[in-house]
């Protein structure tokens, strides 16, 4: 789709106009990026339609069976080590990936992808009928399939527009991707109970058909180009050599993957900052004596061995769930009324509390408290963290990718990590955290997605398919078990916050580091494309 010339082009339309409200795109552009928008924000609603299936089968999945032989895991742990389980996978899975792109081209390669996850929920559906435990199996796999399917996207989208393009109307397709996430997760909230997991998996697997249908349609407009495209699209892309040796063997891919690295381990530390913050924050008002499993202390009255649930009567010895402070209380029942309760807590009377707000002083009611604490700030965190991202998308982006250029985007997010870790380093509070990762990772969906994808434009078709590949699972993953690797060594040592935000300080300014390499060795290869004129502001 090299050819954009204005002169060949039907008159602007209303969704010419539309579209570029947002970012500068070319009558010809219209139809490739709208479809291309569709097809990752379909994509991202599917996944996330997996990932609420995926979160109740192994948290609740009632631990890990090796061997006919069950241990001793609660779900978190289990999803914990499934999780660093998923780096080792994901290498088989480059392996694997990269013989499919040296033998196919780019739409057999899509096919073939697409139909294989699809046919996979089919088997998983069946499995899960005949009473197969899913929840490992299920957790590997998503984590496989969403770095893989969304990394074969851009790698779509890196190989149909040429840089120039690129730089101009990633800024749109990300759009898509904000959407999807947002639309997927209110979309399983709704149809979780109503049709269950497991018929969720074949609504993914239809999603996944409609975006193989979509993407052919952007393969078929582009080889109908003026400039033709069928001899690109027939060549298989991965070329001779593997991912990994691709990877090896250039300074500029081995820079993304150091990027790619350290941002996955500052962001996943700062998720462990964050529910261990709001953790220590929701029991912080919590007395010793209050724990129901002191040794010798006599059960609450009218709270022994009652769900957490339970009708409860007055003066019964209660956790009020306090969401404005992200907090548990304690305190007793004054009055019941109706469905409602009258709570002493915290030296006053609360009115009205809601039954989901009060529970029983037991331990299963502490953790039902917790659960309401933890549900109602997360819910809230990811409607701002969306929300923002869908901003920024919007009307920040392309602005920043034109005025600003590609590498100036790309100092955006350390410098946003870089500043939100210093302000807890001083003052490691739920409210700071809170605020630090909303602009860090409302950023990173954003701007840093949109210009992480936007530095494979000027590399050859084998690094986009093969090399990215390999950055965009196993680099992706691997950043999640060294972070993962620094919470134990943090444990054992015995470090508070402060000291995790403090190792985040020093992993951002590394990551400003890696920025700088990057920043010179994507000018000296924008200058040497076709068109670089084009490119300088990049």
């Amino acid at each position: 789709m090299a050819s954009t010339g204005e002169n060949e082009t039907p008159a602007r339309g209303v969704l010419h106009r539309l579209l570029s409200i947002f970012a500068e795109v070319k009558p010809r552009e219209v139809f490739s990026v709208l479809v291309l928008t569709l097809n990752v924000f379909l994509l991202l609603t599917g996944y996330y339609l997996l990932k609420v299936v995926r979160e109740p089968l192994i948290l609740a999945g009632g631990g890990l069976e090796i061997g006919g032989q069950k241990l001793d895991l609660d779900g978190p742990e289990v999803k914990a080590y499934a999780a660093a389980g998923q780096a080792l996978l994901l290498v088989g899975v480059v392996r694997a990936y990269g013989a499919m792109a040296r033998r196919f081209g780019r739409m057999q390669l899509t096919t073939a992808l697409t139909l294989f996850f699809a046919g996979n929920l089919v088997l998983f559906f069946f499995l899960a009928r005949l009473g197969v435990p899913l929840g490992v199996p299920f957790y590997l796999w998503v984590g496989c399939f969403n770095l893989t399917v969304i990394a074969q996207f851009w790698s779509f989208a890196n190989d149909v527009y040429t840089p120039e393009q690129g730089k101009r109307l990633f800024a749109i397709v990300g759009i898509g991707s904000s959407l999807g996430a947002m639309f997927g997760a209110q979309i399983a909230k709704r149809i979780y109970v109503p049709i269950g997991p497991y018929n969720m998996m074949l609504v993914a697997a239809g999603v996944l058909l409609a975006c193989l249908w979509l993407t052919y349609l952007v393969h078929r407009a582009d080889l109908a180009g003026p400039d033709g495209g069928q001899k690109k699209a027939d060549a298989p892309p991965g070329g001779a050599a593997g991912g990994f040796k691709i990877i090896a063997g250039d300074r500029y891919l081995l820079l993304i993957a150091a990027l790619t690295l350290v941002l996955n381990w500052v962001n996943s530390t700062g998720e462990y900052i964050l529910d261990r913050t709001l953790i220590e924050s929701a029991t912080s008002a919590l007395g010793q004596e209050s724990a129901p499993a002191a040794a010798g202390a006599e059960a609450p009255a009218g709270a022994e061995g009652a769900d957490p649930g339970a009708p409860l009567a007055a003066g019964a010895p209660v956790y009020l769930v306090d969401p404005e402070a992200s907090r548990l209380l304690e305190g007793k029942i004054a009055a019941v009324k109706g469905g409602a309760f009258d709570v002493e807590a915290g030296g006053k009377v609360v009115e009205g509390a809601d039954k989901g707000l009060v529970h029983p002083r037991t331990e299963k009611g502490k953790k039902a408290a917790l659960g309401a604490i933890i549900g109602t700030f997360k819910g809230d965190f990811f409607y701002w963290v969306n929300t923002l991202g869908v901003v920024l998308q919007l009307f920040l982006v392309s602005r920043i990718f034109k005025y600003l250029g590609v590498r100036f985007a790309l100092f955006i997010l350390p410098t946003i990590a870089l500043l939100g870790n210093a302000s807890l380093a001083v003052l490691p509070a739920l409210a700071v955290v809170r605020v630090a990762k909303i602009a860090e990772n409302s950023t990173d969906y954003s701007v840093q997605n949109t210009a992480r994808q936007a530095l494979f434009l000027p590399v050859g078709r084998d690094a986009k398919y093969s090399a990215k590949a390999a950055i965009d699972t196993f680099v992706v993953r691997a950043g999640d078990v060294l972070a993962a690797a620094g919470v134990i060594v943090g444990q054992v040592l015995a470090l508070s916050v402060r000291h995790f935000a403090m190792v985040n300080i020093a992993l951002a300014l590394a990551w400003l580091g890696v920025v700088v390499g990057i920043a010179r060795e994507h000018k000296r290869r924008a200058a040497d494309e076709p068109g670089a004129e084009d490119l300088k502001a990049a």
